[in-house]
């Protein structure tokens, strides 16, 4: 399968009002084929016409033919929680079916947190998301050092009152009071069988934890997850995900060495 690659990164506020129009059409198109339950009126206020102070859009696009599969959308925001500066990232990201499960989202995330932090160095930073299907919290939730809520972890107060306060920040509406840490998002992954089935068998305990706390996630229902963008837990993080790839694709190569020997 031909792999994703980035082809353009754009900024929307740097566009005029024209050409923000007409990128929020093109992306629109592709977020259909991907998820159902927002128009493109919200589509356009969430991805490319932000409130965030500052919204970076990568565009990913088939190698072979130019197509674009998907998109990643990271914003900025800058909040002020108990009287105290905080800088809130969140996102949108979605990738057509035969595409999925690359990763490329997570790569181009701790990419931007992890230039940005260097930048900032004293800003006290987080990323803020509500992941409405299993796959997707299970990537953070296996690849951030520290995540919350996580299976294998005990949330401390300070972390959930601000996690509260973030959801009603961004207007993610409580669906139960007895499980605050889902809310209603809105948006549906147009799943395809394989994954379907998939996430009701797998037995990883990231995408059991999701479904176990989530059930209703088919019905557009995300769960608040939280990642403090400290110096630490994303060198761990990077360097968590780093060696996994390194050792994945060292072990593909020999695997592919041993089957040409094998025909020889």
């Amino acid at each position: 399968m031909t792999k994703v690659i980035t082809a353009e990164t754009i900024f929307p506020s740097k566009l005029t009002p024209e050409a923000r129009k007409n990128l929020s059409e093109i992306l629109f198109k592709v977020h259909k084929r991907i998820f159902k339950g927002l128009n493109e009126k919200d589509f356009d206020h969430y991805v490319v016409n932000s409130p965030a102070k500052v919204t970076k859009i990568f565009i990913y696009k088939n190698k072979c033919n130019e197509e674009i599969v998907g998109y990643f959308a990271v914003h900025r925001f800058e909040k002020r929680v108990d009287d105290k500066p905080l800088v809130i990232f969140r996102a949108e990201a979605g990738l057509v079916p035969e595409y999925r499960h690359k990763n490329a989202d997570i790569y181009f995330w701790f990419k931007e947190a992890m230039k940005f932090k260097i930048v900032h160095p004293n800003e006290e930073m987080y990323y803020f998301v509500c992941p409405v299907n299993p796959s997707v919290y299970a990537r953070f939730a296996k690849y951030m050092y520290k995540a919350y809520p996580k299976y294998d972890c005990i949330i401390p107060p300070h972390i959930k009152k601000l996690m509260m306060q973030l959801a009603d920040e961004f207007d993610l509406k409580i669906i139960d009071q007895n499980n605050p840490f889902v809310r209603k998002v809105g948006w549906i992954t147009q799943a395809t069988e394989e994954e379907r089935v998939f996430w009701q068998s797998c037995n990883n305990p990231h995408v059991r934890f999701y479904i176990d706390l989530n059930p209703d996630f088919n019905k557009g229902n995300g769960v608040l997850t939280l990642m403090p963008l400290t110096f630490l837990n994303l060198l761990i993080s990077f360097f968590s995900f780093f060696m996994y790839y390194t050792i994945k694709k060292k072990i593909r190569y020999n695997l592919h060495r041993l089957s040409q020997s094998s025909q020889k």
